[in-house]
């Protein structure tokens, strides 16, 4: 991680020098524009947005940073990005100090090429352009500029993340991108307007009094969308803490299967909003539990049967669903979590589903559920991975679904397709070569794989299910 921080600070700097020497064509900045640039990337900085995510935020210092394109040149840029993160006036630990200077120098170098490459020109210190060509030698290079920027910030963030915690880098980028927004994309314009003020207009530094309003304007729309997901967050995080509380063998269960189906979801073309309905889903897929959990673990009115059991089991999805109903954000996580217990042979429940009549969500979290079943000691676990994925591919196109089963086998243990495991552990009565056999009293975690072939085998006499 240290070698990936150290990269780009000498990325940065390398670009920096070229740009003062050379600068291909561009020349050294004006040092009254960089001191002024960095003042105003500074207080930037100060105002920056956090809690998009896990060691993500949004800085209005990016304004600054894309306005000193036109106005600094790349090495300008490159001084702007990195003394405005090192005069970061927080208290940051100092590795992540340096990762941010280092970070946000070179992509102000590489925001810098892009826009000479794309024959931008300096606004500043330059003959004066005039419009049209503002819009063709500043504005469109400013712009795909900054999308560079944005792009490379993004995968930068990712490849931390990995090197910290071993997320998946396109998974992150992406949810990077998707928590960005649109509204990010009005700092490019108040860059443009900036820039053509300064230089163009003969305001200089004055400038940013006349941008300060709309950057407040946009820094604040950010915020909105900020506390926006900060609710949402802290909402679904509510909804977990009662389920685990109310069941203390699932503790960690819906943190894991959220992280297992983040990682599969790229693979199977699951982007966007869906990938965000997906991660909703798959930490509250088990919420119904807390609702019937007394009549299935003791109590007054727990059935002594199996019958009546497996009946109050079958009702939990359509539970969850009851309890989240009404909440907007995760009205597109609802089909998975009501259909999370479906089969692909149409014995599962609530409704009876089968195939591609399961929404692809639902199928998703099916197998990360059994897979977290099989791997986690909940009770019945072995923490064999190779043992687990043997165990879902035999359940292939009767319980899960085979595609889903061999994107979670390639993306945790990168088993081939096909393949199989000669790790096993037990002999389950329904003939597989993974599980022990059930308790005596027949009753285990109802993730277990082995509760939905029970409930397969006992249909609810009289109950309608789907054709």
């Amino acid at each position: 991680m240290d070698l990936y921080i150290l990269l780009l600070g000498v990325l940065a700097t390398a670009v920096c020098w070229w740009g003062w020497t050379r600068g291909g064509g561009a020349g050294p900045p004006d040092p009254v524009v960089v001191l002024a640039l960095a003042v105003l990337g500074v207080a930037g900085v100060a105002l920056r947005e956090r809690d998009l995510g896990p060691h993500l935020g949004v800085s209005v210092a990016m304004v600054v940073l894309a306005a000193a394109l036109p106005l600094a040149g790349p090495s300008g840029a490159v001084l702007v990005g990195g003394v405005s993160y090192a005069l970061d006036p927080r208290r940051t630990r100092w590795r992540t100090r340096f990762f941010n200077v280092a970070m946000t120098g070179f992509l102000g170098a590489a925001g810098g090429l892009v826009y000479l490459t794309l024959g931008g020109v300096r606004v500043q210190g330059a003959d004066p352009v005039y419009p049209p060509d503002l819009l063709l030698r500043v504005g469109l290079p400013l712009l795909l500029a900054y999308a560079a920027m944005t792009g490379l910030n993004a995968v930068a963030i990712a490849l931390m993340s990995h090197f910290m915690k071993g997320t998946a880098v396109p998974g992150m980028v992406a949810r990077v991108l998707r928590s960005l927004g649109w509204g990010y994309l009005s700092h490019v314009v108040i860059a443009f307007l900036f820039a053509v003020l300064w230089g163009p207009a003969r305001l200089g530094a004055l400038s940013a009094l006349f941008v300060l309003g709309p950057l407040l304007v946009a820094h604040w729309s950010i915020g909105r969308e900020v506390a926006a997901r900060r609710e949402h967050q802290e909402t679904v995080t509510t909804f977990v803490a009662a389920l685990e509380k109310a069941e203390p063998t699932s503790v960690g269960h819906s943190a894991r299967v959220a992280e297992l189906v983040d990682r599969m979801a790229p693979a199977l073309g699951i982007r966007g909003q869906a990938a965000d309905d997906l991660h909703y889903a798959a930490l509250v897929h088990d919420i119904g539990m807390v609702a019937v959990r007394p009549g299935l673990h003791g109590g007054e009115h727990t059935d002594p049967e199996p019958a009546g059991r497996l009946s109050l089991l079958s009702s939990h999805p359509v539970a969850g669903v009851d309890v989240l109903r009404g909440l907007d954000f995760l009205t597109g996580a609802l089909p998975a979590v009501r259909h999370h217990h479906e089969r692909m042979d149409g014995r599962g429940y609530p409704d009876g589903l089968r195939g591609d009549e399961i929404p692809l969500a639902a199928r998703v979290i099916a197998v990360a559920d059994a897979f977290d079943a099989l791997t986690v000691d909940r009770g019945q676990g072995t923490g064999d991975q190779g043992a687990a994925v043997a165990e879902l591919r035999r359940r292939a196109g009767s319980h899960l679904d085979p595609a889903v089963v061999e994107v979670l086998a390639s993306t945790v243990v990168g088993t081939a397709a096909g393949g199989s495991s000669p790790t096993t552990h037990g002999t389950a009565g329904t003939g597989s070569p993974v599980l022990d056999p059930l308790p005596a009293d027949g009753w285990v975690d109802h993730d277990d794989p082995r509760v939905s072939d029970v409930f397969a085998e006992w249909q609810p006499e009289g109950a309608e299910r789907q054709p």
